[in-house]
This record gives structure tokens, sequence and C-alpha cells, in this order.
């Protein structure tokens, strides 16, 4: 009687096993076919090219053209994003320091030379668009 009861023990504890087995595999399957999920503060998903922040060292407001002059003092922040200085001089000759976070791995950082557009957006946000 004790191998008959044995026996079936093993048959759970291998079914149990599978069934584990199948739930870790639909997981895996379903990571993998779910769409990416955006951080929230980091850059739009949409196809322009655009950062978002605020100008720490002068009053802005409107929009200007400028040119980006260095990006400056990137350091790796929570949720593998990463926050840069950007120095851009805008049309007028003043110079701008952009404050923005992004993910390095989807958007390069500013460059020296980049043309943008900087724009304050209602909420009060700096968007600076690239190209």
């Amino acid at each position: 009687m004790k191998q008959n009861r044995r026996g079936r023990k093993g048959r759970h504890s291998g079914l149990l096993a599978l069934v584990v087995l199948i739930v870790v595999f639909a997981g895996v399957a379903f990571l993998v076919a779910s769409p990416p999920t955006s951080h929230s503060g980091a850059q739009s998903a949409r196809s322009e090219d655009a950062f978002y922040g605020s100008i720490d060292n002068v009053p802005f407001s409107g929009q200007t053209a400028g040119v980006v002059t260095a990006d400056t003092n990137c350091k790796p922040v929570e949720n593998g994003l990463t926050n840069c200085i950007g120095i851009i001089s805008a049309g007028d000759g003043t110079e701008l320091h952009f404050n923005y976070t992004h993910d390095m791995s989807k958007q390069a950082c500013l460059t020296a030379g980049d043309h943008v557009t900087v724009m304050l957006l209602n909420d009060g946000t700096v968007k600076v668009l690239r190209g």
C-alpha cells in the first residue's frame, strides 16, 4: 500500500511540475508579445525627435530656434533613464541650460551642432524639438 501512495504522489508532483512549466511558458510568451510601455516622465513615443524638461538658468517663455553647443552632466537616474543638461545657443544669443531626462537606448542625447526649436508648453514644460 505504501508503494501505491508513493506512485500517486509522484504522479501528482509530476502533474504540478507540468502545470508550473506551462504557466511559466505562457507568462514568458505574454511578455514577449506585449508592446513595451513608456516610462512616466520619459520621452514621447511619437515619431518626432523631441525632448522634455526645463530651462534652468534664465526665465523662458514663448518659442525660439537655436543650436546645441554642448550636452553635459549626463548621469543615470531611475528606470534606466539618463538626465542631461543641454547647452543651447538661442537665436537671440541667449545661452539656455536645458535640463532633460531621456532613454538613451531609444533616443540619443542632444549633440553639438543640432538645430533645435525650443518651446514652452502650457503645462510649464519646455519641449526641445531636434531637426
